[in-house]
């Protein structure tokens, strides 16, 4: 497995997994913030505290990722006294242990081995989107391969045959920014994949349905707020083509229903209803990770757009069943 040149982290195989991280913040207060933490109760350890508490969970996004605070406060005009009404400016550094955790893009395999990567660093991140995008193209393929073998619609098998190669051009883009940053993408390794009617169906309205289909609307996202017109026109493509693939997984769901029994049925709509709910804390924690210049929404606006997709489509699953 190679490991990423330009990062400490390597991969391995917990993507998706929370991990425990330390990391430094600053906060500068000015104005009517820092009259608001002076004038709070308390000592000025719990000033320099809550200072620090505003300035972590604004970048965290979720206050229950937070397990532990140190901070240290300097005034501007007394730096020994920062809470002194003479001070107009107080530098507050933080250090933060926090819940972090990581990133899984795109479309993957059944049995598909997870990486790890530290995704708040860029280089890492288009390694680790590479590397995920190789495996979509193997989730394509495997699966055009089941339902021929099924006897399954042409327009289903062909579309996911169209969907693999897709994939392949998102694979070798993503690659292409990874080793101009340095870095060699770790090929993907999965398992043999159950041909089991209803372990398919299960993965696809989770992996596809909910998944991949949120993964149009922050591919959209990054297309109008990523950093300059090059990856901005790269995440334009892809939301384009994840919006189709968001649909041909809502069609395989329609068709897969049909094969399996009505208890079936309702276990893979709990799973998908489960999957909806836990989405929005989980792009919470995400976007907290990505590197902002890739047009990442902020934790608490990942967090309301997956709480609007879950809410439209549990409102439609609930139509429809």
């Amino acid at each position: 497995m190679l490991a990423l040149s330009a990062c400490n982290d390597g991969f391995n195989e917990n993507c998706g997994k929370t991990r425990e991280v330390t990391q430094g913040f600053l906060n500068v207060l000015r104005d009517a913030e820092l009259t608001e933490v002076r004038e709070l109760e308390g000592s000025d350890d719990d000033r320099c505290e809550e200072a620090c508490r505003r300035r972590v969970e604004s970048g965290l996004g979720d206050p229950e990722l937070l397990e532990a605070l140190s901070c240290d406060a300097s005034g501007k005009e007394q730096p020994d006294a920062p809470w002194d009404a003479a001070n107009t400016e107080v530098e507050v550094t933080c250090e933060a242990k926090y819940l972090k955790t990581e990133i899984c893009l795109g479309r993957r395999p059944q049995g598909h081995h997870e990486v790890e990567a530290d995704l708040d660093c860029r280089t890492e991140w288009f390694a680790a989107q590479a590397h995920l995008e190789r495996a979509s193209v193997r989730a394509f393929e495997e699966l055009a391969t089941w339902l021929q073998g099924r006897e399954a619609p042409e327009a289903l098998i062909r579309r996911c045959h169209e969907a693999a190669a897709d994939e392949v051009v998102h694979a070798e883009q993503m690659t292409a920014l990874a080793r101009r940053e340095g870095a060699e993408v770790p090929l993907p390794t999965a398992d043999p994949p159950p041909a089991e009617l209803f372990a398919v169906a299960l993965h696809n309205a989770v992996e596809g349905c909910v998944s991949e289909a949120f993964a149009a609307a922050l591919a959209a996202h990054q297309a109008r707020h990523a950093e300059g017109p090059e990856l901005r026109a790269l995440f334009a493509a892809i939301a384009a083509d994840e919006l189709r693939h968001g649909q041909l997984a809502w069609d395989l769901h329609t068709w897969l229903l049909g094969q399996l029994t009505a208890a079936q049925q309702a276990e893979v709509r709990a799973a998908q209803l489960r999957a909806l709910a836990a989405l929005p804390r989980g792009t919470g924690k995400a976007a907290a990770s990505a590197p902002p210049e890739l047009g990442w929404p902020s934790p608490a606006r990942a967090a309301a757009m997956a709480e609007r997709f879950a809410r439209e489509v549990t409102a439609a699953i609930g139509a429809v069943g």
